[in-house]
């Protein structure tokens, strides 16, 4: 019986190209070259055998465009078509239109000048080897190779023993620049239908952390110290066989929006799987910010990864500029408004939730200055001051907010809002999701009688909020209803409702040996308790922790290599099982929470981590009496003031009715869901506005 003809397109999202390269599959044929057109043009030629079997045939085409493109494939009478929408590869895809002024940066990382406005340059290609002596990469040196004695071998985990020489390649794609390297003969041949055998066809996306909104291309980072470098040239991967990729988009310290970043990400999959294959699978890590973005777009772009590792976690990219206000809001009460009532360093700590001060003072010092750090809109552009905002002299600038950064997603804020600013240049700013309305500051410490009822009452009273342009106001900050629904709609605000089908593994150092104090731990039990809200179990992540062992410097080795059995157990397990069974069923069994040392020895389970490591806070966990259900919830409902709330406190009448008067609406009510609260939709394009469209992937 004839098997029906088909025909597909391999790419990193089906039905969806980037640039104007694709691979295509046409099965089912009876022996003969298919006839093969793409939007009318004959791409037959391109067409070869696969491994010899003449049913199945394939080729990386060229010649797709912009839109809608059609294939269609003849053999034998029979007809089979596909329509697959082609993006430009400076994009956008999903992200929405570009954000404008974008700074180009192709000279800075040694790709020349750029060849048009949208930052694209031709790609730049070298090749390296590992010299023996020297046990590091060295240029290779096609005309004039290295002496064989100087060259290294590698065998990979496929059994393969190779040269260990190394293709480098760098170049441009969504306003964003990428590199990758991986194990390569230049004096063999390569193309993507037939690889060399060193690549072992899996992809490891290397991350970068920090935090901030670039109107820029940026500059590939290369680390924090020179012991802590950032580069693809990672030798326990590759030496493997592994493919070791980064993009520019994927470092949080220039690009904190991760949605660009799953956007680039999608960009640079495709790319990999023109030019050098198919991909088995793909995983990521990265300490911090970078934590955050791959968190972020598994959930909001699930498929694009199959496994991540955030290191040092940070759950969600709303949790900083957060942070960064409620910082900054407590440590001006504190020294400017009511300093003679807080002298108490315990009892400040006791409202700011924190292991220690420094790390509120990390979140006010490295996140900005003399405002709310890192939600400043005069700071963080990367640009030019006659580029960027400022309310005197340019209001019309970039702003280097996330809100305004993530405008396509959030929208404007509407006339009836609008600051003199936005009237003079007429149009609203970015809206800002963030909101401290009911916010009862201080609540558990003010029940375990760490402060007194003066304080707690004098703190909710004078704390109040910011502006637009993150001013402090004696307010509290109000949300618009849209601003909240798209950015829980969007995923802005992560809630792990789409994660269980990807393998995670969270590692991270005990949060007081940790050199970056922003790294609190509580964050890892904050994913922890998302994924069991969303899907009702965490078989998907396990939890390490591993004293002595700076996860800013990338996963200990043998997280890498348990990360990479779990999922080439996943990849080989040909049951009928869903792939969120094979998840579960295939995580090794070695692969438990606790404590472990950076060899991948177990040296606690989880009752000892939480015994030898307190977890702590932060002020908005304080608010909330350490209810998880408060970080995912960006304004919560309100009821009303009720003595019941308050066991053990003894308020008289003039306090009570003094803490009506300053909460008229109602305090924080945790146990419900937070207003605007839905749970996220995930491929969103925001092609046609904020708030975003689904759109039709498949991911098989």
């Amino acid at each position: 019986m004839a098997t029906e003809l088909n025909i597909s397109v391999i790419s990193a999202i089906h039905g969806i190209v980037t640039g104007n390269e694709a691979v295509v599959l046409v099965s089912g044929t009876e022996g003969n070259r298919p006839i093969l057109k793409l939007n009318d043009s004959n791409k037959s030629d391109s067409l070869q055998s696969v491994d010899g079997d003449t049913s199945k045939w394939k080729g990386v085409l060229t010649g797709f465009t912009v839109g809608v493109n059609k294939l269609i494939a003849n053999e034998a009478g029979d007809e089979a078509s596909v329509a697959v929408r082609g993006f430009p590869i400076e994009g956008p895809v999903f992200s929405g239109p570009h954000i404008q002024p974008w700074k180009c940066t192709t000279e800075q990382n040694g790709l020349g000048p750029a060849v048009d406005a949208y930052c694209n340059a031709p790609t730049v290609t070298k090749y390296y080897y590992m010299d023996v002596k020297a046990s590091d990469f060295l240029p290779y040196d096609q005309n004039s190779p290295p002496k064989p004695e100087q060259l290294a071998y590698t065998t990979t985990d496929a059994g393969v023993t190779v040269p260990y020489i190394i293709r480098h390649e760098k170049g441009t794609a969504n306003r964003g620049v990428w590199e990758l390297a991986t194990l390569y003969n230049p004096h063999e041949p390569w193309t993507a239908i037939n690889p060399q055998k060193g690549w072992n066809r899996k992809l490891y996306i290397v991350a970068f952390g920090g935090w901030n909104q670039k109107y820029s291309q940026s500059v590939l980072q290369t680390g924090l110290t020179p012991e802590l470098k950032y580069t693809v040239f990672i030798d326990m991967a590759l030496r493997r066989g592994f493919m070791v990729a980064r993009s520019t988009q994927m470092q949080s310290n220039t690009n904190s929006d991760s949605i660009r970043a799953a956007e680039s990400i999608l960009m640079l999959k495709q790319h990999v799987m023109v030019h050098y294959g198919e991909i088995l699978y793909t995983f990521a890590s990265g300490p911090s910010g970078a934590s955050i973005m791959q968190q972020m777009i598994a959930n909001q772009y699930p498929g694009l990864f199959q496994g991540i590792m955030p290191l040092s976690s940070v759950h969600s990219s709303w949790y900083v500029p957060g942070i960064s206000i409620e910082s900054k809001l407590l440590e001006h009460y504190w020294t400017k408004t009511s300093p003679s009532l807080w002298k108490d360093a315990k009892a400040r700590l006791a409202v700011d939730g924190h292991q220690d001060h420094d790390i509120m003072e990390f979140w006010n010092t490295v996140f900005g200055s003399e405002k709310t750090g890192g939600v400043d809109p005069t700071q963080g552009t990367g640009l030019e001051p006659d580029q960027t905002y400022s309310p005197q002299t340019n209001p019309a600038g970039a702003r280097g907010t996330l809100q305004d950064y993530q405008v396509n997603y959030l929208g404007r804020r509407l006339p009836s809002e609008w600051s003199h600013m936005e009237a003079e240049i007429r149009k609203g700013f970015a809206n800002l999701p963030w909101d401290n309305e009911g916010i009862q500051y201080g609540l558990n410490a003010l029940l375990n009688h760490q402060i007194s009822v003066e304080q707690f009452l004098d703190l909710n009273e004078k704390v109040g909020g910011v502006d637009i342009d993150a001013n402090f106001i004696p307010s509290r900050t109000v949300a618009s209803l849209v601003a909240l629904e798209r950015l829980h709609r969007c995923g802005l605000i992560n809630d792990f409702s789409h994660l269980a089908e990807i393998a995670i593994l969270d590692i991270r150092c005990p949060e007081r040996e940790d050199p970056i104090r922003s790294h609190t731990q509580f964050h890892t039990w904050v994913s922890r308790t998302g994924l069991i809200q969303a899907q009702g179990h965490a078989e998907n992540q396990a939890i390490w922790m591993c004293p002595g062992f700076r996860t800013v410097q990338g996963p200990p080795e043998s997280a890498f290599v348990l990360m990479d059995s779990w999922l080439s157990s996943i990849y080989k397990d040909t049951s009928d099982l869903s792939l969120a069974e094979k998840i579960r069923k295939n995580r090794p069994s070695n692969l438990s929470d606790g404590l472990w040392t950076p060899d991948g020895t177990s040296i606690g389970d989880l009752e000892d981590m939480n015994t030898t490591y307190a977890t702590f806070g932060d002020p908005r966990t304080v608010a909330a009496c350490n209810n998880p259900k408060a970080m995912f919830i960006a304004k919560p409902q309100l009821k009303p003031v009720e003595l019941a709330d308050y066991p053990g406190v003894k308020f008289s009448e003039l306090e009570l009715q003094r803490l009506k008067r300053i909460f008229p609406n109602g305090v924080a009510d945790w146990e419900k869901p937070g207003i605007g609260q839905t749970q996220s939709i995930p491929w969103l394009s925001y092609e046609s506005g904020p708030g975003g469209i689904p759109i039709s992937v498949d991911r098989t």
